[in-house]
């Protein structure tokens, strides 16, 4: 039987030690450099809380399981409440005993003081382990929807792997003038009214407190808090580099954008608009992407920009993680199964994976230094 206790700062070495037995093919730079990046989520974030700690399971004197957490403030309906987002679930690999630990560490994350419980990156073993625990799976949130900005040179780049770089080669010219006639007929290449202004931690959390409060929940930010989230963010440089805009019509903030832009497939974090504005928003996010190079971007439903969604060229799917959320109050999950929750990739865990490659497809973030990013829960076993 393992001991499930907190989380100390002594254990850092063992976790990443257990982290590079779970992910032994991800080449990671160096122990120091990892060990660096777990004391910096988990110790040293803006939200650090002795009462919400992050768990660790023992057994023979070592360390064969983690589930991290990390205290993100938020309101609900002008009331403070503490949630904790849930990271990083690792299990021994190669022993099944050690399988029986992963429920748990998560009964212990989920029995804290905090009032909100979410993991937006959670496969098909975790979900059944939440609702196991009474825990929910938001599907609203789950969805994710697709832009193809130059779809033929993305069939293309698919087609290269298939049929090799010969054919690719000579498809190559019909593909540039099928997408020059796409982005006729789409009005990608139209002029924006909406003009950019680089986003701050500072103008970050004035946007969010104005466009907030249109939300029964919605996260409590300082922009110290932000700007700490902010470089963070932008130096995870696996999805590329980060693109942050304040967007702004007639003197007034229209919305904003934060995506990591990439040659292939840039990914969306988090996006938001006035209301009734959604569509332009989205118009300029996707005008940004294709000017600078992007085959195609995607990111998660967020429920308001629904219908703009629908009518800006793009497809729904559904991805093989799931976002989920555990909570006491009914009122805190009927928010969020609603759709009436300010809930972007931001307030989750999705851009806390780590991992020191740069993806061959993202030219913007070639010569960057190698980073680590935080990579999806491996499969722990059921309960």
């Amino acid at each position: 039987m393992s001991e499930i206790r907190p989380l100390d700062e002594r254990d850092i070495p063992e976790v990443v030690d257990l982290f590079a037995r779970v992910h032994p093919h991800e080449g990671l730079a160096s122990e120091g450099a990892c060990a660096a990046y777990f004391r910096e989520m988990f110790f040293g974030n803006p939200w650090v809380d002795a009462a919400l700690p992050s768990w660790v399971a023992r057994d023979g004197g070592r360390v064969v399981g983690f589930i991290g957490v990390v205290p993100r403030p938020m309101l609900h309906r002008g009331r403070r409440l503490r949630a904790a987002v849930l990271t990083q679930l690792m299990i021994e690999p190669g022993d099944k005993r050690h399988g029986h630990a992963a429920a748990p560490l998560l009964r212990a994350a989920l029995a804290g003081p905090q009032e909100l419980t979410l993991s937006d990156s959670a496969n098909e073993a975790s979900r059944r382990m939440w609702e196991a625990c009474g825990g929910s799976t938001l599907t609203l949130y789950g969805l994710q929807w697709r832009r193809l900005l130059r779809p033929a040179r993305r069939a293309l780049g698919m087609l290269a792997g298939v049929a090799g770089r010969a054919a690719a080669m000579v498809a190559a010219p019909m593909a540039i003038a099928a997408d020059a006639y796409l982005t006729r007929r789409t009005g990608l290449g139209r002029k924006s009214a909406l003009i950019e202004q680089s986003l701050t931690g500072t103008s970050l959390a004035n946007a969010i407190e104005i466009f907030g409060g249109g939300y029964a929940l919605r996260p409590r930010y300082e922009s110290s808090a932000l700007e700490w989230l902010l470089a963070q963010a932008r130096a995870k440089r696996r999805h590329g580099e980060l693109q942050a805009q304040i967007l702004r019509q007639g003197g007034r903030i229209a919305g904003w954008f934060l995506y990591y832009l990439n040659a292939g497939m840039s990914r969306v974090i988090q996006v938001a608009a006035r209301p009734g504005g959604e569509e332009i928003v989205l118009a300029h996010l996707f005008q940004h992407a294709w000017r600078h190079g992007a085959q195609a971007i995607e990111g998660r439903m967020e429920p308001r920009f629904a219908r703009a969604i629908s009518r800006q060229h793009c497809s729904f799917l559904v991805p093989s993680v799931y976002v989920v959320a555990h909570a006491r109050d009914s009122q805190l999950l009927g928010a969020l199964g609603s759709g009436d929750a300010f809930f972007s990739r931001l307030e989750g865990e999705w851009w806390m994976r780590f991992l020191d490659e740069t993806p061959a497809t993202n030219q913007a973030a070639a010569s960057a230094p190698r980073r680590f990013w935080l990579r999806p829960h491996p499969q722990p076993a059921a309960p």
